[in-house]
């Protein structure tokens, strides 16, 4: 059994901690034990230029000139989101939700303050959405359509996202993000990434050649296994690993079926080494053990105690600190 890494559906911004983003290994090939989701969350860094960005009508301007106009693009998704993102850590870590690129801060603590990077906070967010719900985009945006209504709803939440979330909260704004991003793929078609696929399944296969191809199938069931990828790596891959078998036990890995992939021993805190015990599981209550957030039935997981808790913070301290430049 490998030591437990903490790395998606915490608060997105505690996951820079790690050093390490949802499903990502140094060289973005999947390779799987008996099916696969290829999921890619390298930052597309090309957009992060602090330019105007238009936003489906309903959705306020903020500090980040983030426009009401023509609608929700998939193109451009999810720079909105990571924009909304990046004003509402701001506005929990400094008191200030329209902090600039480059813009002096005062995060308190014994650190102190120092410059906001911008770039470096919407390069995550880009990749990750909220709770890991935009993973996939970067890698795709083919057989994928923004549904309107929900990535209003996604981008309105998240704006107004509260400090200390509760797990019932974070739940509400987790199913309407997850929803605003619509595969249009069915069952039995063929797939690159599970993002392209509808609500129930996601895109099993394995690598050829470097490339993935996969089949879109039915989410799996309790009991069965939820072993997809094996990076071959030690330690820091544990995660990412397991975070792509969450995209077999729930719609891309939201909880939206309350299942998670049970992948660790709770007694230890530890992964097991027999991936034939990777199974989907229920989510558990409050007080118990957890390495991610979806695996919590109401709680939020916290980060480095491992346990569901009913309140926390969602930006903690060292996710303030994440994007200082001194």
């Amino acid at each position: 059994m490998k030591r437990l890494h903490l790395f998606a559906f915490v608060s997105s911004a505690s996951m820079i901690l790690t050093g390490a983003l949802v499903a990502c290994s140094s060289d973005d090939t999947v390779v799987t034990d008996d099916a696969g989701s290829d999921v890619n969350t390298s930052p597309d860094t090309s957009r992060v230029d602090g330019s105007d960005t238009d936003v489906d009508a309903g959705v306020a301007d903020t500090g980040t000139d983030v426009h009401v106009d023509a609608g929700l693009k998939v193109e451009t998704y999810d720079e909105q989101v990571a924009n909304t993102l990046c004003d509402s850590l701001t506005r929990c870590c400094y008191a200030n939700g329209n902090v600039p690129d480059g813009g002096a801060v005062d995060a308190g603590g014994p650190d102190g303050g120092g410059f906001f990077d911008r770039a470096s906070c919407l390069s995550i967010y880009i990749a990750l959405g909220f709770e890991s719900s935009n993973v996939g985009l970067a890698q795709t945006t083919k057989n994928v359509v923004v549904n309107q209504a929900k990535g209003a709803e996604c981008i309105e939440k998240l704006k107004t996202l509260a400090c200390d979330l509760d797990g019932v909260t974070l739940k509400g704004i987790r199913s309407a993000c997850f929803a605003a991003l619509e595969g249009q793929l069915k069952v039995g078609d063929t797939c690159t990434a599970t993002i392209e696929c509808g609500k129930g399944s996601f895109c099993s296969g394995t690598t050829v050649d470097g490339g993935f191809v996969g089949t879109c199938a039915p989410l799996r069931t309790q009991g069965q296994n939820c072993s997809l990828q094996n990076t071959g790596s030690e330690d820091e891959q544990e995660g990412p690993d397991t975070n792509v078998g969450e995209t077999a036990c729930s719609h891309r890995g939201g909880g939206d079926t309350g299942l998670r992939c049970s992948s660790w021993d709770p007694g230890t805190g530890l992964y097991n080494d027999d991936r034939a015990t990777w199974t989907c599981q229920p989510q558990v209550a409050d007080g118990e053990f957890c390495n991610t957030t979806v695996s919590c039935a109401t709680g939020v997981c916290e980060p480095g105690v491992y346990v569901c808790k009913p309140v926390l913070a969602y930006f903690n301290e060292s996710a303030c600190f994440a994007h200082l430049d001194k």
